[in-house]
């Protein structure tokens, strides 16, 4: 199936397709909304119960809405998905740019559904992309007051991002699509507390 995270400039809707091995990674400069997109796919997939994520993040705290914590990068110390059936794990890697090369060789790109992030300009991320069929979209503002954003929605690309990477504007969800903590109510709602 394939899940919409947002539209290309031109009005293209893009997506994930949780079908297939191939890759998805999201480049963008920080607070456009990486995470987030990471964040809601996993949920996304997480809403049949028969199915798992491995999750690795150096901001745990961050995916604290998820049913399991995440793991630490430095945690990964094995082949991820070897013992999964097929069809029931999603790997999720929150800022690629961390991982060194042993454990990038650790994830299993190109034969489970795999979440990447990255800030771009990574030469992990490139040598680890080549000869691998990956989408990648890279989240931007419609609204640009920024000239690099601008450049981006005019069609010149980013040096720093791989490419082939396409300018996203991330679709605007309502407030119980975005993931929350546990501890947080969605914007907008009352909870009656009795005492």
């Amino acid at each position: 199936m394939d899940v919409r995270i947002g539209t290309t400039p031109d009005g293209q809707a893009t997506g994930f397709d949780t079908r297939g091995a191939c890759p998805l990674l999201l480049v963008s400069d920080v607070g456009r909304g990486k995470t987030t997109t990471a964040r809601y796919l996993t949920r996304w997939w997480l809403a049949n119960i028969t199915r798992h994520a491995h999750v690795y993040a150096h901001a745990p705290s961050e995916w604290a809405d998820l049913p399991d914590l995440p793991e630490h990068p430095d945690q990964l110390e094995e082949v991820i998905g070897r013992g999964c059936r097929p069809g029931t794990c999603l790997v999720v890697v929150d800022d690629i740019d961390s991982f060194d090369d042993d454990r990038v060789s650790l994830l299993p790109v190109g034969t489970r559904p795999t979440i990447l992030t990255s800030r771009g300009g990574n030469s992990i991320a490139d040598r680890m992309l080549i000869g691998t069929d990956v989408r990648c979209p890279g989240p931007v503002r419609p609204a640009h007051a920024d000239p690099v954003e601008a450049a981006v929605l005019n069609g010149q690309g980013r040096s720093d991002w791989p490419i082939g990477t396409i300018a996203v504007i991330p679709d605007q969800r309502g407030p119980m699509d975005f993931p929350c903590h546990r501890w947080e109510a969605p914007a907008g709602r009352w909870m009656a507390v009795r005492r």
